[in-house]
């Protein structure tokens, strides 16, 4: 067996198992509230209950990895796009697709998870009346419609060679869209909160909170070294296939 597939399947058991220890420590180490009024969307003002977030909170620790884990695919996409550019080598290309694939599966994830989390914290309780078109989501939205319009570009591209350059060019285009969603939070008044700190103030929340950031990201890592060994294998045989 190959070193590559033997370290890709090394990746894919570790991701298991560290999905099964975040959903354990998020479910039954986290607790359900740190001190009354300490969980809330945004400082309550004068005259304005807190809004406690009591078990809600736990979809943060799939919400936030799948963020970090958007954020790196777009980051690879980069990196394939312009190392293919430069060298033309068909493994940077099956990395800018297969960062794609799964960047759109984690930018899913961060999209539905945070839309069920707004429907509780400032939504009316029915699915999608936390949706209210802020900047930070719409940009996240943006993101996530743009791997798409990548992996529907590139399957209706015929030509190998102008399929490879459209799809590099295309990776290096989408990566400044993260940086664009982090910024957004700042543009005018947002429901979405700024930060996570006040709910690390219990230490059962903050090991929870890095050791799923750590473990969801591997997932993730995972499913790209998965799909890279496959579109590889992929570009392979039709090249074989046209020989």
């Amino acid at each position: 067996m190959p070193k590559s597939v033997m370290v890709t399947l090394a990746l894919a058991v570790a991701a298991l198992i560290g999905a099964e220890v975040t959903l354990w420590l998020a479910y039954h180490y986290a607790p359900v509230q740190i001190t009354a009024g300490s969980l809330f969307v945004s400082q309550p003002s004068m005259g304005v209950p807190t809004n406690n977030l009591y078990e809600s909170y736990r979809i943060f620790f799939i919400h936030l990895p799948a963020a970090y884990s958007t954020a790196l695919c777009c980051g690879l996409g980069l990196v394939g796009g312009v190392m293919f550019l430069l060298t033309r080598q068909d493994k940077w290309d099956a990395l800018t697709v297969s960062a794609a694939e799964i960047g759109l599966v984690a930018g899913a994830i961060t999209l539905l998870t945070g839309s069920f989390w707004a429907d509780y914290a400032w939504g009316t309780g029915k699915v999608g009346s936390g949706w209210n078109w802020e900047p930070r989501l719409t940009t996240m939205l943006i993101l996530w419609l743009a791997f798409a319009a990548m992996l529907a570009m590139r399957s209706s591209i015929p030509a190998l060679a102008l399929r490879q350059k459209l799809t590099a060019v295309y990776g290096i285009l989408v990566a400044p869209l993260y940086p664009l969603v982090q910024k957004a939070i700042e543009i005018g008044q947002t429901s979405h909160p700024r930060s996570f700190s006040d709910m690390l103030s219990a230490p059962e929340i903050a090991t929870t909170k890095h050791m799923a950031s750590i473990c969801i990201l591997l997932v993730f890592v995972a499913a790209v070294a998965l799909r890279f060994t496959w579109n590889r294998a992929q570009t392979q045989l039709a090249a074989e296939r046209a020989a």
